[in-house]
């Protein structure tokens, strides 16, 4: 009884310390880029506002569109966050001098995590009374997954290939992924098979599913491919067991954009040759599936559209359109 009362406090012991080495940082910090979706906007003219923010940094980039104008037609931002301030600068192409021009000023106050209010000006000479009110309410709740509340920690292993040149990027293999909260175990996940992780890869937070809440993707790398590809692990946070699991499929298809105003899900092909393939999905319950295809081919003059109808959990081909 004595001896397995020590073996326990050894075992014990051990654990703490293992704890402890975590708690303190042993293994690396992950960096963490968290993408935001903000409607709203500037005077009576709606927009829509994407922003990527560093967590271990003050910096902000990102870019907004105006409803009318479509999405194709963004105005790109890039500034800082401090203490609750907003400070955002954009620029626009000028298609006459075939360059990016500075177009104009965000002063906002980011309140709660929740909502950006404040103003827009043309430039930094403009009188008070000609500054536009912008108002603009935060697509996603942070009140389920707040990652500015939370550490990413990685474990990992340094990978020996043989196809990697000496001058290349360093690759490590992904051990063990861990979570944590004011210092405490809140996550870990262990099944990272064979995938490989650039040195400074940071993890990106945002809504996958579109369901408002938000998720987060691993990017990793193929450094045995001749391209040197790269894709992302994605995990989905649940509501009901309020944890996260990697979904198989999103994995399987690599690189994926996703558009929370259209709530698509987009996959692009492209050979290099002028061969490409922009494949769009929508959500149906736990799965992705295809709803348009759009190809073009570098011996054919038409853009061939497919469309699809989602019927009993299947993609059904309606018909193909081309056009110029």
């Amino acid at each position: 009884m004595e001896t397995s009362y020590h073996v326990k406090k050894i075992q014990l012991l051990l654990l703490f310390f293992l704890f402890a080495f975590v708690v303190k940082g042993y293994g690396q910090q992950a960096k963490i880029t968290t993408v935001l979706h903000f409607r709203g906007s500037i005077a009576n003219y709606p927009i829509e506002m994407t922003l990527e923010i560093a967590k271990e940094s003050d910096c902000i980039t990102g870019s907004y569109y105006y409803l009318k104008n479509g999405s194709e037609n963004r105005i790109y931002l890039a500034g800082t966050i401090k203490d609750g301030e907003v400070l955002l600068t954009e620029s626009a192409y000028n298609t006459q001098k075939k360059k990016y021009e500075q177009t104009g000023f965000f002063r906002l106050a980011y309140v709660a995590e929740m909502s950006l209010n404040g103003s827009w000006r043309k430039d930094k000479n403009t009188a008070q009374d000609k500054l536009l009110t912008v108002k603009l309410s935060c697509r996603e709740n942070l009140n389920a997954f707040n990652p500015s509340a939370y550490t990413f920690l990685f474990s990992r292993n340094k990978v020996k290939l043989a196809t990697i040149a000496e001058t290349a990027n360093p690759y490590y293999q992904i051990v063990v992924l861990k979570i944590l909260v004011n210092k405490s175990m809140r996550w870990i996940f262990t099944e990272f098979d064979d995938n490989s992780l650039a040195k400074d890869a940071a993890i990106e937070v945002e809504d996958l599913n579109f369901d408002g809440l938000l998720d987060f993707k691993v990017p990793i790398n193929f450094p045995e491919r001749s391209k040197g590809d790269f894709a992302f692990l994605y995990f989905i946070y649940d509501p009901v067991t309020k944890g996260f699991k990697q979904h198989l499929q999103l994995n399987e298809m690599e690189f994926l954009l996703f558009d929370p105003v259209k709530k698509e899900v987009l996959k692009v092909e492209a050979d290099g040759n002028g061969n490409e393939i922009y494949a769009y999905y929508q959500w149906y319950k736990q799965k992705i599936l295809l709803v348009r295809e759009v190809k073009l081919f570098e011996n054919d003059p038409f853009i061939n559209t497919t469309t699809y109808q989602i019927i009993n959990g299947k993609s059904l081909k309606l018909k193909t359109v081309k056009t110029e």
